[in-house]
């Protein structure tokens, strides 16, 4: 079993009270303090601010015949604001549904292991993180309308790891965490078995929750700790 992380994500303002140098970049990481591993969760190359899009409505025969990423029925977020799922601002105008402030969404390589490391320093974790044979990527604070949206097989059909000639990596397996303030964490594993190297340079996240259309890229260059690329 997978475990999922907490939800209570560090918000990106945090980063401006912060040193500027990132202290974490040149201590082990048995060394590292609590506010050390705040930056890693914050302000670090495993965790960015997701570019999102809001998909339009899809008749019957298009959801029929859609491929990757147009197959799911509209979720009734006709009120979600792009914009508040990257400025973290925002209000449902639809009828009978109440997001309230929204958070905005954050894309975080769980299986990093400078993110572990952090997680554990301050105790942001509900057990042994095990992913194994598997790269694991979260969405963090997801907008959540109705459980119903968050189809499993749905989710893992419209997921994809995508490096610049190389052939797509899918989702293996996805793990979703409905939580308290109408939001959810989903975790994506994909497999190790498709190597992913610093020759890849940039690897970017593609997925589809609901109507939201998630992409985030991330740059293998950056993701290096003490001279090893970590995933």
């Amino acid at each position: 079993m997978y475990r999922l992380t907490k939800s209570c994500l560090l918000p990106f303002s945090v980063v401006l009270l912060m040193a500027a140098e990132s202290s974490w970049t040149t201590k082990p990481m048995s060394q590292w303090t609590v506010g050390d591993a705040k930056q890693v969760l914050s302000n670090s190359p495993w965790v960015k601010k997701a570019t999102v899009q809001l998909l339009p409505k899809r008749n019957e025969a298009s959801r029929r015949d859609g491929g990757l990423m147009g197959g799911s029925q509209g979720t009734g977020l006709e009120g979600f604001s792009v914009t508040s799922a990257l400025t973290g601002f925002g209000r449902s105008n639809q009828p009978g549904t109440r997001y309230g402030k929204t958070h905005a969404l954050i894309v975080r390589w769980e299986s990093a292991v400078p993110v572990h490391a952090a997680e554990s320093k301050i105790d942001e974790t509900d057990g042994a993180d095990d992913y194994g044979d598997y790269y694991a990527l979260a969405v963090y604070n997801v907008p959540v309308v109705s459980s119903e949206e968050f189809d499993k097989a749905e989710l893992k059909r419209t997921a994809l790891l995508k490096r610049n000639g190389k052939k797509d990596l899918k989702a293996a397996r996805v793990e979703v965490e409905l939580l308290p303030n109408n939001v959810a964490t989903v975790v994506y594993l994909f497999p190790r078995s498709e190597e992913i190297s610093k020759e890849d340079k940039r690897i970017e996240l593609v997925a589809q929750i609901g109507r939201l259309l998630v992409s985030q890229l991330f740059h293998t260059a950056e993701m290096q700790f003490q001279g090893k690329l970590e995933l």
